[in-house]
Formats: structure tokens, sequence, C-alpha cells
């Protein structure tokens, strides 16, 4: 979800109006996901990259004040909607705060039956990566004991992955995962990013042809 910082730029606002629009814009999308023509089993937003703690003190402390204030509007919108929120990503460096509202949000939501909504906080994919390694203690290193012990292993490898911003890059996001993933880049903004969007995206990628290495 790329584009806060210069959609804020570009509407003479201060970066955290932009993170608050960019959050805004994930709430709409996650309303609207019913009023496409396909059923999406899992939709998941990259909220927050593991290097992006290089940032400014300010901005960070910004972003997570922005995660609290709207908290309450997002629970309230996965029950309205039937969505089962996740969370994919490390728990270290969170504050305790973080860590309850991710908490409280993904337990009271885990028995919803709609979409999956895989909220990606504190990520990155190579960290992802080298710490499902760490984790095979049986020291049978193959594809299947990666997989198992990713943040993601509850989740079946993304079909479409779609980056907004204009930036035509992964950016550490899903290395293991997008292997066979279709590719969208859209210079979109993605405060201005909306369901007409994603149908249309969605609507590219059912004439592509999927031929996963074959």
């Amino acid at each position: 979800m790329d584009g806060n910082g210069r959609w804020a730029l570009k509407n003479n606002l201060k970066k955290k109006e932009g993170h608050k629009a960019g959050i805004k814009s994930c709430i709409n999308l996650i309303k609207s996901i019913n009023k496409l023509d396909i059923h999406v089993k899992e939709l998941s937003f990259y909220v927050f990259s593991s290097e992006n703690w290089k940032r400014s003190i300010s901005e960070i402390k910004n972003l997570f004040n922005l995660i609290e204030e709207f908290y309450q509007e997002f629970e309230k919108t996965a029950q309205n909607y039937n969505l089962k929120i996740r969370h994919y990503g490390s728990r270290k460096k969170l504050n305790g705060r973080i860590l309850k509202i991710i908490d409280n949000v993904t337990k009271k939501t885990k028995n919803n039956t709609s979409t999956c909504i895989n909220l990606v906080f504190n990520y990155g994919g190579r960290d992802e990566i080298v710490n499902s390694i760490k984790k095979i203690k049986s020291c049978k290193i193959n594809k299947n004991n990666i997989t198992k012990n990713l943040y993601t292993s509850t989740s079946k490898d993304p079909d479409l992955i779609i980056r907004t911003g204009g930036e035509l890059r992964l950016s550490n996001f899903m290395l293991w995962q997008s292997a066979y993933s279709e590719l969208y880049f859209t210079k979109k903004l993605w405060p201005d990013f909306n369901i007409t969007d994603l149908k249309r995206i969605i609507i590219n990628f059912k004439k592509r042809k999927r031929n996963y290495g074959k």
C-alpha cells in the first residue's frame, strides 16, 4: 500500500494525514469486498515493513498512534462484515499496546467465516525465510518444512500481488510465497485506490495464463 506520503505532499498535508487516509482506504476497501464478482478468500495488506523502523521516530509514532485510533473502527468493520483478521509478521520491537490490539482483534474475529484479512505488520520477507529455517529442528531443510514455518503458514500463496504508488518492485514482501504470483503495478497512490480499481485489476488477472513454471 504505497504512496501515503506522496499523497499527503500532493495535497499539501502532513505525512500523518497521508497515513490516516491510507488506513481509511484500507477500511473502505474491505467494506466493499463483497461487491466483487468473485469471492476473495484472503486479502493481505502490507501495513508495516521491518525496514520501516529506519524511518523517523516521529513518523513511526504517528503511524502507531493512528493504528490505536482506528482500532475500534477496524474491529467493528470486521465483525459487521464477518471478516477474520490475522497478523503475519514478527512480534519483536512491538510495544504492549500494539500487541494487545493485534491479539484482541485476532481473537474476537477468529470464528468469522468470510474473507480473511491478513495484516502483514512488522514483516520482512528475507527475515521470514531465515526465521523459518531456524525453526526447523529436524535439520531437514526442504520446501515443505520452510513453508510450514513461515509467518504465513496458515495461508496459501497469493495468486495476485498489487503494488500501488508506481514503484516496480516487491520491496521484501512475501519473497518465498510470490514465486508464481501474478504481479500488478499501478501508479495510483494508495489513499486513492478503491474497489473500482480492484475490480479492473481482477479483470486483467483473469485474462492471464498461469503456467506455474511448466
